[in-house]
């Protein structure tokens, strides 16, 4: 239903909005100042329901490791990634002459391994969880100026004949006592113990082709493509990092400060880093009541990740235009020449209705972007940010906050009008001068043609800002591949409410 006044309080509102840089500029939206303005309000229904996303963007240095069962929904969620590393800015080993050699008098490495740093956890730090890790193939390298999605075929880049190892682990080192791993002085770690002989093969390429190490491009296809690292068994832990390190261990002779001869311990670590490329690659195994189909019959949407389900709305562009009349037919084009000066949605967290608590069992994801369904991949692979134009960004992170809201999506709305007219009207003929039968027969004729036009997503994302003295800036959004849940009002027979002020000439 859609409800119609006029209001003195609506005009003090519109111009506050007025003022704010996410004000639509384009076209008919722009509020024109004039004592012969009139304002009106209405409400209209917003259709939604659950999506499957099989994949999004992984172009992130922030990597998952490990399976999680969602009790909510049963849903088993196993990651991996893939790493590439770094080589060191400085001079990454001794001259040749001061390596202590073997027996035979070959370089040789005494030991070398992988440290995978933990940023966070999800589950239960007691669960023995199992690891395989695979050396890459110089072959066929993960490229810099290509676009990875979380469904990537790993074994497309493994070196069938190259390193290959299987390890369990726990997120709590259990080979120390409590006292050494409480505290933020501890960094909780899984180390993969290479075999020593990769990192003898290392120092060879080094001492045979030092140009190969002058550049990370060049490392990583001659000497280290990266590795590959699967969750291979276990299921109650999702492990996440942002910083590895591949180490190899040597001795070296030196002098002591009294120039005496001795033999020291040497280490040279390739960082991986946001320099170099991190993959990550998601499984989600769904039971057989989670389609689609049986999603849409629900009266609630969902939005879960990594890469599980997001929200879709359908923007409600020709009801706005048309209006209603009191019998509920439409009106049509009775406001297709009125100006959109606010269109907002707010969207709450569906309860639990047996114990009225907001239903999740995960982390409630706290950005959501609404971007065009269209435009979704773009988005993310081009580093964009939201402009309140085409993308906004809503935050859940106040403190009982049980809803996500998008205070002005008008210039959203107004880019959809205008490329719809743009497209029925491509003759040139101009919409205001033909019957408004016409006008609406030619919108469905372009519509069907392009259905999925007037719809977005609401995908969750994390967000990272800098801060100084003096302000705050969004500088990244980037696809979230950690766990999350939430449970949003909509869904079936239950439309969100769009609320929308208009303004236009008195006559």
């Amino acid at each position: 239903m859609k409800r119609i006044f006029h209001s003195a309080l609506w005009l003090c509102a519109l111009a506050f909005v007025a003022c704010d840089d996410s004000t639509s500029k384009i076209g008919y939206d722009v509020m024109p100042k004039s004592d012969g303005m009139t304002a009106l309000d209405a409400e209209y229904n917003v259709e939604s329901r659950t999506i499957k996303a099989d994949s999004v963007y992984a172009g992130t240095n922030t990597c998952y490791l490990g399976s999680i069962k969602d009790p909510e929904m049963n849903i088993r969620t196993t990651s991996g990634f893939l790493a590439q590393f770094n080589t060191p800015s400085t001079v990454p080993f001794p001259k040749q002459e001061k390596i202590v050699k073997d027996n035979d008098g070959h370089i040789t490495a005494d030991s070398c391994d992988i440290r995978i740093y933990l940023d966070s956890f999800y589950g239960d730090s007691l669960t023995t969880m199992k690891l395989r890790v695979q050396e890459l193939s110089k072959e066929h390298v993960l490229e810099e100026d290509s676009a990875y999605y979380t469904n990537i075929d790993v074994d497309k880049y493994i070196n069938k004949n190259g390193v290959d190892k299987s390890l369990t682990y726990t997120v709590k080192d259990l080979t120390r006592p409590d006292n050494e791993t409480t505290g933020k002085s501890y960094y909780r770690q899984i180390i993969v113990r290479l075999p020593k002989e990769y990192g003898t093969k290392i120092m060879d390429a080094y001492y045979s082709h030092p140009e190969y190490f002058d550049k990370t491009y060049s490392f990583i296809r001659k000497v280290c493509p990266g590795f590959s690292f699967k969750s291979a068994g276990g299921t109650g832990v999702m492990v996440k990092t942002a910083m590895m390190a591949m180490n190899v261990y040597f001795r070296y002779h030196s002098k002591t400060a009294e120039g005496n001869d001795t033999i020291m311990d040497g280490m040279q670590s390739f960082g991986g880093t946001e320099e170099v490329l991190q993959t990550t690659h998601i499984d989600n195994t769904l039971p057989g009541s989670l389609s689609e189909a049986d999603l849409a019959e629900k009266p609630c949407t969902y939005i879960k990740s990594p890469a599980a389900f997001y929200t879709e709305l359908t923007l409600p562009i020709n009801d706005l235009e048309n209006g209603k009349q009191a019998d509920g037919s439409l009106n049509i084009g009775e406001h297709y020449n009125d100006s959109i000066n606010l269109a907002k949605i707010v969207i709450r967290h569906k309860e639990n209705s047996s114990t009225g608590t907001v239903a999740s069992t995960m982390p409630t994801p706290t950005y959501l972007l609404m971007v065009r369904k269209s435009d979704m991949n773009s988005f993310f692979v081009k580093g964009s940010l939201p402009d309140s134009k085409l993308t906004y960004l809503s935050s859940a992170s106040s403190i009982g906050s049980n809803y996500y809201s998008y205070s002005n999506i008008a210039p959203l709305i107004s880019r959809l009008r205008a490329e719809r007219n743009k497209g029925a009207f491509a003759d040139g003929t101009d919409p205001k001068k033909v019957s408004p039968k016409e006008r609406k027969e030619r919108f469905e004729a372009w519509e069907r043609e392009h259905p999925e036009w007037n719809k977005v997503v609401l995908a969750p994302v994390d967000v990272v800002y800098t801060k100084s003295s003096t302000s705050t800036v969004l500088q990244s959004v980037s696809t979230l591949l950690g766990l999350s849940t939430v449970q949003l009002e909509g869904g079936k027979d239950s439309p969100l409410q769009l609320q929308v002020v208009y303004s236009r000439f008195s006559k």
